[in-house]
Parts: C-alpha cells; sequence; structure tokens
C-alpha cells in the first residue's frame, strides 16, 4: 500500500471523530419564517423643512410589535413627502422584546416608500444584543398611515437566522 492510500486512510476516520465530537460545525440552519403587526403608539416630529418642492420631517416615533416579534421599538430617521403625494423614509429602529420568547434588542435600518396612506418597508437586522446576539434577517413591512398624526401601522413578515430562536 503507497503512502498515499495509508495518508488518506488515516484521514477518514480523523474527518469522522472530528465530525461526531462537534470540531466540523455542522450545516447552518434554515431560516425562521416571522410574522406578525406593528402599531404606531406615539410620534415626535423633530424638524420639517421644505426644499425643491419635498417636504423633509425629521422623526422619532414608538412602535409596539406583536407576532414573532414582540416588544417595542423606538425609530429615528427621516420621511419626505413628495409633491406628487409619494414618500419616502430611511430610519434607524431599535427594537427591545423577545423573538419567538427569546429575550434581546434588535437594531434595524429601515427604509421603504409609497404612495400616501399604502407604503411598504424593509428592515435590515445590523446588530442584536442579549440572547439575540448573533441574529440576522430581513423582514418586510406592508403598512398605511391613515392619520399622520397617529402614523403607520400593519403587518410584516421575513426570514430570520443566526443564534437565536
Amino acid at each position: 500500500m503507497s503512502s498515499r492510500s495509508r495518508y488518506r486512510l488515516l484521514l477518514v476516520p480523523l474527518a469522522l471523530l472530528l465530525a461526531v465530537g462537534g470540531v466540523i460545525p455542522a450545516a447552518a440552519a434554515p431560516p425562521t419564517p416571522v410574522s406578525g403587526t406593528f402599531t404606531t403608539t406615539s410620534a415626535t416630529i423633530l424638524n420639517v423643512r421644505v426644499a425643491g418642492g419635498n417636504t423633509i420631517i425629521d422623526l422619532r416615533t414608538t412602535i409596539d410589535y406583536t407576532g414573532t416579534f414582540t416588544g417595542s421599538s423606538v425609530v429615528e430617521g427621516h420621511l419626505i413627502i413628495h409633491a406628487d403625494g409619494s414618500a419616502n423614509f430611511r430610519d434607524v429602529e431599535t427594537f427591545t422584546g423577545t423573538v419567538n420568547g427569546v429575550p434581546g434588542t434588535v437594531t434595524w435600518n429601515l427604509t421603504g416608500g409609497g404612495t400616501i396612506p399604502e407604503y411598504y418597508g424593509t428592515q435590515v437586522i445590523t446588530h442584536a444584543t442579549g440572547d439575540l446576539a448573533g441574529l440576522h434577517g430581513v423582514l418586510r413591512q406592508v403598512g398605511q398611515v391613515l392619520d399622520p398624526a397617529v402614523g403607520p401601522f400593519g403587518t410584516y413578515t421575513g426570514k430570520i437566522h443566526g443564534t437565536a430562536p
């Protein structure tokens, strides 16, 4: 038997031993689907300005979540309302609560737009702490703003994966 064949024979049991012992990581778990509702509970307008026919609003809101994400968040960002009635926004949102019962904090970059009163949004997880550390994923919002003084409400869906849940 050649030394190359003996070397291969030694590698096979070694690889099996390492895999069984957990040294070689298992395949990544499939993403977990998420869904639920959100409702704005307060909105504070920090600044309003007009530029080139656009109304630019700096704001801070709080939002309650139910479903896979259960808790509340603080959103800080910018809403631009265009002369044609369309709007777009870019925010940073910090959620505190549970995800499938696992506690922690999640930070999202939230972007979206639409034509008032309907809008869509995309939430990309950029950071998570507590038992949710390592969590990442993307959520999609579909919502409405029936009363600008009250703020948006709607549903979210998406997929998450990472260390939890």
